[in-house]
């Protein structure tokens, strides 16, 4: 929301956070100062690119972190070294952190922690976690949001959406819409990731939607200890997904592990509607048989329309049915697709399946493949939801992980699997019948309109007010085009008629006869053979003047 007054606008931000032009002018002289000290007019390197991002603060780290599963808008090198941003970042001293939450409880920390270490076990761009215990006697884990990330956040963003307006007018192209689209993701991502309380009420929902699966698990959090800028929940450990060495030395079944984590990723996003939405190794761990998810803060949202479009690309992809994969993607658009070439979007998809398809899972990018998706649906102008995005980013770091667990095996046939198994009848039943009455409406009002334009257009027929316009968008002069048109026509009959008629003269012997042969019908098929050939000179001609 944009305020005006006499001393200036203010930028109102969703969760309340106030930005003014004077921060804004602050931060910007802050960023320009970081900026000072790179290359930036001259390239940066990957690794120089990164660096930047770190010293600017979370939000720049955030967006790398999306930038980095975007490789159609990055080189694939800078999108590896974007990977990066994942690793823990310079930590809070414990002052910061007491202080924080002695701000929060508004009580001595004695009151509720019996010990809080001092090392934390991660430190992010927005937390940092510390291993702590209550003082009924429980280990927690206790997730800190550092001092005034928000405020920080919530500028940064207002600056790069003045800056998108500012560069809108001079810049045009496929490649800034995409950077427009980071900018609206990290606004989302910043909305739900800095508010701690969206966070326990996730962790909440994910254990009771998994409660019936034994070999899945995540930490409990503590309600009564959460706001929004501390999350209190158990502390759990285990063996990391991405140490294989370890978990095979403890007896894991390697290829069990990475068929069950597809398993029930597929239940998240196609049954739950609820899917972690960052998946990667540092969020896994295997802990005593089961998977053990972390750090919710997160979280993607699919409705029933979305899961059931996702089931049907999922679907259509393992059955090389592009039909079927433009019906569910058509789904997550948002804009007006009526002007659509669907034949040459067919066209796209079919040779987008015959990619990636039938790659197994060691052979198949599933980068390139949602890149490629994404890439094309623009070009047809078909621009897809954010939850599109999101899940794509999810798959692609899934398949990260399980790569090393599930080699030679393909994941579309794994998540194809679930879905035959676990589609609900009456569900596709309700969701076909809708279907089916929406167009059955559209086609019964199309025809009644149909049938009120074809009255109106016979009387006016009747009445002499009927008038038929033509258009010829490839001529310049289109009435001399159909009267050349006309001409050859008319010749090639009359050509057709004199061989027909000197074979009648020829067959019928008629006199004069020279050598046995009909001088009339001889003399025939010479003018028409003649006019055969001028003929066949003239549309060859117009046909090169026409290129």
């Amino acid at each position: 929301m944009q305020t005006i007054g006499l001393l200036g606008g203010r930028y109102l931000a969703d969760d309340g956070s106030s930005v003014t032009r004077k921060s804004k002018a602050a931060r910007l002289r802050e960023i320009l100062s970081i900026t000072s000290h790179y290359d930036i007019l001259h390239g940066l390197t990957p690794e120089s690119f990164r660096q930047l991002l770190e010293e600017l603060g979370p939000t720049f780290v955030k967006a790398g972190q999306i930038l980095s599963m975007r490789s159609e808008i990055l080189p694939d090198d800078f999108c590896q070294e974007l990977t990066k941003l994942r690793t823990s970042v310079d930590p809070m001293d414990r002052k910061t952190v007491v202080e924080t939450l002695q701000k929060e409880y508004n009580c001595p920390l004695e009151e509720i922690f019996d010990s809080i270490d001092d090392e934390p076990l991660g430190s992010a761009s927005v937390a940092q976690v510390h291993k702590a215990r209550l003082v009924t006697g429980e280990d927690v884990a206790v997730k800190v949001q550092r001092p005034n990330v928000r405020d920080v956040m919530a500028q940064d963003i207002s600056i790069m959406r003045s800056l998108a307006r500012y560069a809108t007018k001079i810049m045009s192209g496929e490649q800034f819409l995409d950077i427009q689209s980071v900018i609206d993701e990290l606004w989302q991502s910043f909305l739900e990731e800095t508010d701690f309380l969206v966070e326990a009420r996730a962790l909440e929902e994910f254990r009771h939607n998994n409660d019936p699966i034994r070999y899945v698990d995540c930490p409990k959090p503590y309600p009564g200890l959460c706001t929004s800028h501390v999350v209190v929940m158990d502390y759990m450990q285990g063996i990391h997904i991405s140490d294989v060495d370890e978990l095979e030395r403890q007896g894991y079944d390697l290829t069990e592990i990475g068929t069950k984590l597809v398993e029930n990723y597929a239940k998240q996003m196609l049954d739950d509607g609820f899917f972690h939405a960052d998946p990667h190794p540092g969020n896994l761990v295997i802990n005593e048989g089961k998977i053990v998810y972390l750090d919710l803060g997160i979280m993607g949202r699919l409705s029933s329309h979305d899961r059931m479009a996702l089931s049907k690309m999922v679907y259509a992809v393992a059955t090389h049915d592009a039909a079927g994969l433009k019906d569910g993607m058509l789904r997550f658009c948002t804009n007006d697709v009526s002007g659509v070439d669907h034949a040459h979007l067919l066209a796209d998809l079919d040779a987008i399946i015959s990619d990636f398809g039938e790659a197994d899972l060691s052979e198949l990018d599933m980068g390139a493949f949602f890149n490629s998706v994404v890439s094309m649906a623009r070009k047809n102008g078909v621009e897809l939801s954010g939850t599109v995005t999101m899940l794509a980013r999810s798959l692609v770091t899934l398949e990260g992980v399980v790569d090393q667990f599930l080699p030679g095996v393909s994941i579309v046939k794994i998540i194809t699997g679930h879905v035959r198994r676990n589609i609900n009848p009456l569900e596709f039943a309700e969701e076909e019948s809708l279907r089916y009455l929406r167009e059955m409406r559209m086609a019964s009002h199309s025809l009644l309109g149909a049938a009120s334009e074809a009255d109106l257009a016979m009387k006016m027929l009747t009445r002499g007010q009927l008038r038929m316009r033509m258009d010829f968008g490839s001529s310049e002069d289109p009435m001399s085009e159909l009267s050349r048109s006309a001409d050859h026509l008319t010749m090639g009959v009359i050509i057709a008629g004199l061989f027909i008629g000197s074979s009648v003269v020829y067959y019928a012997r008629i006199r004069p006869v020279i050598f046995g042969v009909p001088v009339i019908g001889f003399v025939g098929y010479l003018v028409a053979l003649f006019l055969g050939l001028w003929l066949m000179r003239q549309i060859s001609k117009d046909t090169r003047n026409k290129r």
